[in-house]
This record gives structure tokens, sequence and C-alpha cells, in this order.
């Protein structure tokens, strides 16, 4: 039982030491930001893959923590390079016509560090689909418009313009203003 504890003890130290080296990591795919307002994560693991297609996928969550309730749309998010040039998100039907790979990309969906699960056991998950899977029987309609009360959350693969000055390792941003939060929140994003 006591050479149990040692090797629980050496496995711990061994992932903490895990999790700083990929926080240095320039291939680390979860980015946070946080402030009093709320709380923004995205995943890259998709984005890399698509780095040269007309729309870049993002796995994007969200999390209200002021008191009154925001509203999240097409309007709330955009994307932004260093030399200050804004990229929006595409209409569903232009991204329909100039995109190939969305049925791909939702079998490819990567969550991973985004808490969804939990919003979505405590009832607190706000309901979004800014890109619906036409091949789905459920979950085709479009849904970009969603208000979250404090602590909700909600998560969603969006699609944006593609940076025109888009490269590995080169920082490009992503800010998120929704109504009721005096300032935005922007993530440094660099996709290794």
């Amino acid at each position: 039982m006591r050479w149990f504890g040692v090797v629980l003890l050496i496995a711990m130290c061994l992932a903490a030491v895990a999790v700083i080296a990929q926080e240095g990591d320039a291939s680390r795919i979860l980015f946070i930001a946080e402030d009093e307002q709320g709380k923004v994560w995205v995943n890259l693991s998709l984005t890399r893959q698509r780095i040269q297609e007309p729309y870049l996928p993002m796995v994007i969550g969200v999390q209200n923590f002021a008191k009154k309730d925001i509203h999240l749309n097409r309007e709330t998010f955009w994307l932004s390079d260093l030399d200050g040039l804004i990229y929006t998100m595409p209409s569903v039907g232009e991204w329909r016509k100039n995109y190939k790979r969305a049925v791909i990309d939702r079998r490819m969906l990567n969550t991973g560090g985004i808490p969804w699960e939990v919003w979505h056991r405590t009832g607190k998950l706000g309901q979004t689909n800014f890109f619906p899977d036409l091949n789905a029987r459920r979950g085709n309609t479009t849904r970009d418009s969603v208000y979250l009360r404090k602590n909700y959350g909600m998560v969603d693969l969006m699609y944006f313009e593609r940076p025109r000055s888009l490269e590995i390792g080169k920082p490009f941003f992503l800010t998120i203003h929704p109504e009721h939060w005096e300032i935005p929140i922007r993530l440094r994003l660099v996709i290794g």
C-alpha cells in the first residue's frame, strides 16, 4: 500500500511537469481569457488543420459572469490581425457555398478544455448553432443568437474569414464583445 502512494505521488509530479511544459509550448491548442465580466475558451485543434481554407473553424466557449444577461450573435465575435484588419463570420449561405469540409469538421470536433458538459449537466448551457450541419436529422436550424444569464455558458463551432496574413507561429486575435460587457475580451491566438 505504501508503494502505491509513492507511485501516485510520482505520477502527479509528472503530470504537473507536463502541464507546465505544455503552457510554454507554442503548439498548444487551447487558449483562455477571463476577467470579471466573463471567460472565453478557444480550441484551435481543428483550426490548425484548415489554415489554407477560406474560412477558419474554431470551437469557442463563452461564460457570462456579469450580473446582466448578455446577448451573443454574429456581430459579437471577430478576428483581427497584426495590421488591425477585421475578419468576421460569413453568412450561413456564403459558408455553405464556399466551404466543403463542414461534415468532416463536425466529426473531428474537439471541445477539449471547454467545460460545456458542466453547463449542460446543470442546465446552464445556452443553445447555439451558428453553422448548422445540413446532414443532421436534428440540429440543422441556424441559432446564431443566444442570451446568457450570469454563470451560463455556450460552446459552438464557428467559422471566420481567413486572415490574409495568417501563418504558423504568427499571432492573430479573437475579440468577443457582447451587449452588457463594458469592454471586450480579446485573445491572442497562435497556430503552432
